[in-house]
Protein backbone atom coordinates (compact mmCIF):
# COMPACT_ATOMS: atom_id res chain seq x y z
CA UNK A 1 0.00 0.00 0.00
CA UNK A 2 1.10 3.28 -0.87
CA UNK A 3 1.65 6.53 1.13
CA UNK A 4 -1.18 7.98 -0.91
CA UNK A 5 -3.79 5.19 -0.45
CA UNK A 6 -2.93 5.69 3.10
CA UNK A 7 -3.59 8.96 3.23
CA UNK A 8 -6.90 8.37 1.36
CA UNK A 9 -7.84 5.69 3.48
CA UNK A 10 -7.27 7.95 6.73
CA UNK A 11 -9.53 10.55 4.88
CA UNK A 12 -12.87 8.17 4.59
CA UNK A 13 -12.54 7.03 8.00
CA UNK A 14 -11.93 10.33 9.80
CA UNK A 15 -15.17 11.47 7.38
CA UNK A 16 -16.65 8.25 8.99
CA UNK A 17 -16.00 9.18 12.11
CA UNK A 18 -16.80 12.49 11.82
CA UNK A 19 -20.36 11.39 10.74
CA UNK A 20 -21.19 9.00 13.92
CA UNK A 21 -20.10 11.88 15.82
CA UNK A 22 -22.76 14.03 14.66
CA UNK A 23 -25.21 11.31 14.77
CA UNK A 24 -24.10 10.73 18.88
CA UNK A 25 -24.10 14.87 19.33
CA UNK A 26 -27.99 15.00 17.87
CA UNK A 27 -29.14 12.10 20.04
CA UNK A 28 -27.66 13.63 22.96
CA UNK A 29 -29.04 17.33 22.17
CA UNK A 30 -32.64 15.21 21.69
CA UNK A 31 -32.68 13.48 24.71
CA UNK A 32 -32.15 16.61 26.85
CA UNK A 33 -34.74 18.29 24.73
CA UNK A 34 -37.10 15.66 25.52
CA UNK A 35 -36.18 15.46 29.57
CA UNK A 36 -37.36 19.67 29.55
CA UNK A 37 -40.41 18.62 27.82
CA UNK A 38 -41.18 16.07 30.56
CA UNK A 39 -40.32 18.66 33.57
CA UNK A 40 -42.73 20.84 31.33
CA UNK A 41 -45.65 18.20 31.29
CA UNK A 42 -45.25 17.27 34.79
CA UNK A 43 -45.65 20.92 36.28
CA UNK A 44 -48.46 21.52 33.81
CA UNK A 45 -50.30 18.21 35.01
CA UNK A 46 -49.29 19.15 38.51
CA UNK A 47 -50.93 23.24 38.30
CA UNK A 48 -53.70 21.47 36.82
CA UNK A 49 -54.59 19.03 39.25
CA UNK A 50 -54.12 21.65 42.35
CA UNK A 51 -56.59 23.97 40.28
CA UNK A 52 -59.10 20.91 39.85
CA UNK A 53 -58.80 20.52 43.37
CA UNK A 54 -59.54 24.66 44.22
CA UNK A 55 -56.90 24.98 46.53
CA UNK A 56 -56.39 28.46 45.51
CA UNK A 57 -52.66 28.22 45.77
CA UNK A 58 -52.01 26.78 42.44
CA UNK A 59 -50.37 29.61 40.94
CA UNK A 60 -48.27 30.84 43.91
CA UNK A 61 -47.01 27.27 45.44
CA UNK A 62 -46.28 25.78 41.91
CA UNK A 63 -44.51 29.23 40.70
CA UNK A 64 -42.38 29.54 43.21
CA UNK A 65 -41.37 25.51 42.96
CA UNK A 66 -40.30 25.96 39.05
CA UNK A 67 -36.86 25.87 38.26
CA UNK A 68 -35.21 29.10 36.54
CA UNK A 69 -36.42 29.17 33.05
CA UNK A 70 -39.70 28.01 33.51
CA UNK A 71 -42.73 30.21 33.82
CA UNK A 72 -46.63 29.09 34.34
CA UNK A 73 -49.84 30.82 34.05
CA UNK A 74 -53.08 29.22 35.09
CA UNK A 75 -56.42 30.60 33.51
CA UNK A 76 -59.77 29.57 34.48
CA UNK A 77 -62.99 30.70 32.44
CA UNK A 78 -66.57 29.92 31.35
CA UNK A 79 -66.82 27.76 28.52
CA UNK A 80 -68.69 28.79 25.46
CA UNK A 81 -70.32 31.43 28.12
CA UNK A 82 -72.03 29.45 30.17
CA UNK A 83 -71.96 29.54 34.28
CA UNK A 84 -72.09 25.46 34.93
CA UNK A 85 -68.51 24.61 32.59
CA UNK A 86 -65.50 26.18 33.30
CA UNK A 87 -62.27 25.97 30.83
CA UNK A 88 -59.01 25.55 32.67
CA UNK A 89 -55.80 26.41 30.60
CA UNK A 90 -52.33 25.65 31.66
CA UNK A 91 -49.42 26.77 30.15
CA UNK A 92 -46.01 26.29 30.68
CA UNK A 93 -43.07 28.26 29.06
CA UNK A 94 -39.97 26.21 28.22
CA UNK A 95 -36.45 27.83 28.84
CA UNK A 96 -35.52 27.50 25.06
CA UNK A 97 -38.45 29.24 23.86
CA UNK A 98 -41.64 27.33 23.39
CA UNK A 99 -44.39 26.44 25.55
CA UNK A 100 -46.74 23.40 26.87
CA UNK A 101 -50.52 24.35 26.93
CA UNK A 102 -52.99 21.90 28.41
CA UNK A 103 -56.90 22.49 28.49
CA UNK A 104 -59.03 20.66 30.22
CA UNK A 105 -63.50 21.32 30.96
CA UNK A 106 -64.70 20.45 34.22
CA UNK A 107 -68.23 20.81 36.03
CA UNK A 108 -68.09 24.23 37.74
CA UNK A 109 -68.08 23.70 41.69
CA UNK A 110 -71.20 25.17 43.44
Amino acid sequence: MTLLESLVALVVFGLAALGFLEAFHTASRSTLDAAVWVQAVGYAEAAMEETKLGTGAADRSLTDALPPGFALEIEVRPWLGTDAIERITVTVALPGGGAFVLHRLQQRSP
